[in-house]
């Protein structure tokens, strides 16, 4: 189950957890911290066109470091890299070419790889507590700390 390997703090593409669980965790630090007079750093992170960018080296680099098996990872790999595009200029398409990179909107895999991909940020967060580089806020009255929100593209970071 994917749920078993991304972090908790992830809302997005995963069964029993909501879009709109960041949205509310975060409104609640917001208002508290408003309420109580506190600071705090609340800092929101959007990637721009980040199904695009994503390096399939680095996908491959998750897969191996979350325990994927060896079969795993060259499928997903077989899956990149045998896709070909083409691109409409005045309505007729272009010569066929390879991409080197990125994950192609509509498939199916891409919001599975685009977790992956956002584990290695949920991990340097990780990381960077266990190091005490960053702190938790704490919220309500069991003060739950919270210093990072992810959801689809976006990501909150707080301190």
């Amino acid at each position: 189950m994917i749920s078993k390997v991304i972090d908790s703090r992830q809302s997005a593409f995963l069964e029993g957890r909501g879009l709109l669980d960041s949205v509310l965790v975060a409104n609640e630090v917001l208002e508290e911290y408003k309420r109580k007079r506190k600071s705090c750093v609340f800092f929101k992170v959007d990637y721009e066109k980040a199904y695009n960018s994503i390096s399939w080296e680095f996908i491959y680099y998750m897969l191996w470091r979350m325990g994927f098996c060896d079969l795993w990872i060259p499928w997903i790999k077989g899956c990149l890299e045998s896709a070909s595009v083409s691109v409409l200029v005045n309505g007729s398409p272009t010569k066929e070419f390879f991409p080197m990179k990125g994950l192609r909107q509509g498939d199916l895999l891409a919001p599975f790889l685009f977790l992956i991909v956002a584990e290695g940020l949920a991990g340097v967060s990780r990381m960077a507590k266990e190091k005490n580089l960053i702190d938790s806020l704490e919220v309500g009255r069991d003060k739950v700390k919270v210093n990072m929100l992810q959801y689809t593209d976006n990501t909150l970071f707080f301190c």
